[in-house]
């Protein structure tokens, strides 16, 4: 039943056209889920946006945004990162992240956070996106000169990787977490050889510290733009105020104006 009212979530949110649940599986054994919706427009392939949700949400927080994003001509690529959403199960059992949405303190999250990370094992989520992409490649209409990456908060620290081993049109991070979560190393090394645009996006005031993890990321990145608005809000919570640069950003990446 409730796998059922899901997929009745889903329908209401893609505006009354299923998405393809599609299914790959990690070297550690994540069986990890995704919809992967196209534009109505007919074409030979579609630039794509694959997006990386934050920590303690699903795919589904990207919903209205990225039916905007198909409007333009992009496909997109909604992935559950493993251990949240429907990407639960490891080798034949339950693996979920440790996460109670009514939480009393920013500590509770921090708490909830590591103990997650620990069990899940988030720094092989830049590998599973890698892999996400690998599937695009072989399986769907995807142009391969133009994959697109956001991520928010957890997923917004953990795109960055991926760039060393795909070839990434460009990157969108919004609230990025902790560098230390995919590993710092792998971000700075990421990040010293990628010369595509990079938008960061924070609050001036985090309530995470984003802030201060995006001054640091952009000391290191070799075609990065920061914005940063007002107030303390963390993650996709900032996208009314953003969107629209965030459009312009993926427009000027993809040079084709007319989208």
């Amino acid at each position: 039943m409730k796998k059922l009212i899901f997929f009745i979530v889903l329908i209401l949110f893609s505006g009354g056209v299923m998405a393809k649940e599609v299914k790959i599986k990690t070297k550690d054994g994540f069986e990890l889920v995704g919809f992967i919706d196209y534009p109505q427009q007919k074409e030979d392939k579609y630039p794509v946006v694959v997006f990386a949700h934050q920590f303690g949400t699903t795919h589904m927080i990207w919903s209205d945004f990225a039916k905007e994003l198909r409007k333009m001509g992009f496909a997109t690529l909604l992935i559950d990162l493993r251990g949240h959403g429907l990407s639960v199960m490891q080798n034949g059992k339950e693996n979920k992240i440790v996460f109670k949405p009514s939480y009393n303190s920013l500590l509770d999250l921090v708490n909830f956070f590591k103990k997650s990370w620990k069990k899940v094992r988030f720094e092989k989520i830049p590998e599973d996106i890698s892999l996400w992409i690998d599937y695009l490649l072989d399986n769907e209409k995807i142009d391969s000169e133009n994959i697109f990456l956001i991520g928010a908060s957890l997923g917004g620290i953990s795109i960055i990787p991926v760039v060393a081993k795909q070839d990434i049109k460009a990157v969108v991070s919004i609230s990025p977490g902790s560098e230390f979560v995919p590993g710092k190393e792998n971000v700075e090394l990421a990040l010293a050889s990628y010369m595509n645009p990079v938008l960061y996006i924070s609050s001036y005031n985090d309530s995470l510290g984003a802030n201060k993890t995006v001054n640091r990321l952009m000391k290191i990145t070799n075609n990065g733009t920061a914005i940063f608005v007002s107030g303390t809000g963390h993650g996709v919570i900032l996208l009314p105020k953003v969107k629209d640069y965030i459009f312009l950003f993926l427009k000027k990446a993809l040079r084709k104006e007319d989208l």
